[in-house]
């Protein structure tokens, strides 16, 4: 893509493609948890609203979408990570026996969000398919602040207190769950209010949902999310062409910013650097599952314990989740699964960086792969504090923008090759 091909300003009418209504009502209603356990019809068999919504995305976009180019190299990554899955459901059941048939219908739950890069990959088939659906991922954070805001004042406090983990929309999660949904959507928010801040209708929207996304994390007094978004927003600021340019405002707006902050918020952020003899019990207690999970691994070292065994009381007499979705990935999967899931996250840093082109790509598109690579990172530093990978409620955002990202990449590939970038309309 580059800027003949979409133009500065974000079209969203005029496709002589079908659009996928089904990914798009997916996409919105991910989010909302509390919407999918109380209203959503659950059909039996395994099968929610989200996994029909799901399957007809399916359906659409094999029979009216367009088959992107084998060159999406990560896609084959996708694939190998959604196998080691797989695989790891079988193994469970030497542990679990027959407790682990049950596990299918959260696994299936899980992976989805790894499909649906395919999905938006053969949806997003010209500009207008390609910006509803970037726009669609934002939709879902006026609902969710008001959900947050409602919350928080029915129990909001001047100092700090664990009756403030308001969960928002994930009733049946929790707040760090909350604050990673809202972690990454800020970041590619904001990523698009820099790359696009010229162009005053978009700022004026951006700016009012970046203000709903920073306010979710704030209340949602995760400080795993804090710390994600801090070095997550850090990447965009200095990938960014212009940061020398940028850096001074978002100094200045940060210590302004800064001074605002409810006791509450500011006294749960500074807890994150206390002294190991301040460390309050959650803190503590992660050191004590990532060691019983480490000693599991060495017992199981190549294929580890299988799907959803780490909490299992036969090898974890606390009966919790490592809350480190890598030292999980460890003792569940093995050798075989970390070592894919780290190429995966290889290939996903190397496919977005490279896409960063300031020449060639238009504000939208930089503004959307610079808030990825932003993500990217924060879903690093997210998942050190718990499993903020496998949730389909939180990271299915995350996904559809790689999925967004992986088409420019593709498209790139294929201008190289004097092809068109999107089918022209007829």
């Amino acid at each position: 893509m580059n800027s003949d091909a979409i133009p500065i300003d974000i079209k969203l009418t005029g496709s002589s493609f079908k659009t996928n209504w089904s990914l798009l009502v997916l996409i919105f209603l991910m989010p909302f948890r509390n919407l999918q356990v109380q209203y959503l019809p659950n059909f039996g068999f395994g099968l929610s609203t989200i996994n029909i919504l799901f399957l007809l995305s399916i359906f659409h976009a094999i029979k009216y979408g367009v088959k992107p180019t084998d060159k999406i190299m990560i896609n084959k990554f996708i694939v190998f990570y959604i196998l080691s899955g797989i695989l790891a459901y079988f193994v469970s059941f030497q542990l679990l026996g027959n407790d682990a048939v049950e596990n299918w219908k959260s696994l299936k739950d899980g992976l989805i969000p790894l499909f649906v890069v395919f999905v938006v990959q053969r949806s997003a088939v010209d500009e207008i398919q390609w910006n509803r659906i970037l726009l669609t991922t934002m939709l879902s954070i006026p609902y969710t602040f008001r959900l947050v805001y409602d919350q928080y004042l029915s129990v909001s406090k001047y100092h700090y207190s664990d009756s403030l983990r308001i969960r928002g929309p994930f009733m049946d999660l929790g707040a760090n769950e909350l604050g990673a949904y809202a972690v990454t959507a800020s970041l590619v928010l904001l990523a698009l209010l820099i790359t696009t801040w010229h162009i005053k209708k978009m700022r004026y929207v951006l700016l009012v949902l970046s203000v709903g996304a920073i306010g979710s994390l704030l209340y949602s007094y995760s400080r795993g999310g804090y710390l994600a978004f801090i070095i997550g927003f850090l990447a965009v600021i200095f990938n960014y062409k212009k940061s020398f340019k940028i850096l001074f405002p978002i100094v200045l707006i940060s210590v302004i910013g800064l001074n605002f902050l409810p006791k509450s918020v500011e006294e749960r952020f500074n807890s994150i650097e206390a002294p190991e003899e301040e460390r309050d019990e959650s803190a503590k207690s992660r050191f004590v599952f990532w060691k019983i999970a480490y000693e599991n691994f060495k017992e199981q070292p190549i294929l580890g314990y299988g799907y959803k065994t780490a909490a299992d009381i036969r090898i974890n007499p606390y009966q919790m989740d490592t809350h480190n979705y890598f030292v999980k990935v460890l003792e569940e999967r093995g050798a075989v699964g970390i070592t894919l899931l780290a190429l995966l996250l290889v290939q996903l840093r190397n496919m977005i960086k490279v896409k960063l082109d300031w020449e060639k790509n238009t504000p939208i598109i930089n503004g959307t792969v610079l808030g990825a690579l932003g993500a990217f990172y924060a879903l690093l530093v997210g998942n050190m504090f718990g499993d903020r990978f496998s949730h389909m409620a939180i990271i299915t955002i995350f996904w559809v923008v790689i999925g967004l990202v992986s088409v420019v990449n593709s498209q790139i590939d294929e201008k190289e090759e004097s092809h068109a970038i999107f089918k022209e309309d007829s």
